[in-house]
């Protein structure tokens, strides 16, 4: 039993892997590795990123420097943000997101079907993927 349950796991692996979802997030997340803003914009967030981690395992951290680290990154981030390529593998990872949350809501309903809304559907079927009795 242990065996088909695995191999219907890998069946559904690779039906997930074809799906235009992926396949888009993919070619968005390659396509944004190759771009030279993108990497420079993500590496000088890595290098704060780790300052950052430095300066908060030290015994008494400078909290002032951690509080401008903190808005450089934010700065940085938003750069990242605003770059298409970056909002196009934002986007295609949001298509990817919602995917596998209709793939769990599905597992869910077979799993456990009495808790794949419960409370916090709140009459907003979006939130539960539209799989309880409610939003039947």
């Amino acid at each position: 039993m242990t065996q088909s349950v695995i191999e219907k796991a890998q069946e559904l692996a690779l039906l997930i892997a074809q799906s235009p979802e992926f396949i888009s997030m993919r070619a968005a997340e390659d396509a944004a590795a190759q771009d030279e803003a993108i990497a420079e914009a993500f590496g000088r967030y890595n290098d704060l990123h780790q300052e950052m981690e430095r300066l908060s395992m030290q015994q008494e951290p400078d909290f002032d420097r951690m509080g401008a680290l903190s808005k450089e990154m934010e700065e940085v981030q938003k750069e990242i943000q605003a770059l298409p390529l970056a909002q196009a593998m934002q986007n295609a990872r949001q298509g990817f997101t919602d995917l596998m949350q209709a793939v769990n809501m599905e597992l869910s309903k077979v799993l456990a079907p009495q808790s794949s809304c419960g409370d916090d559907c709140g009459g907003d079927c979006h939130s539960c993927g539209g799989g309880c009795s409610h939003c039947h």
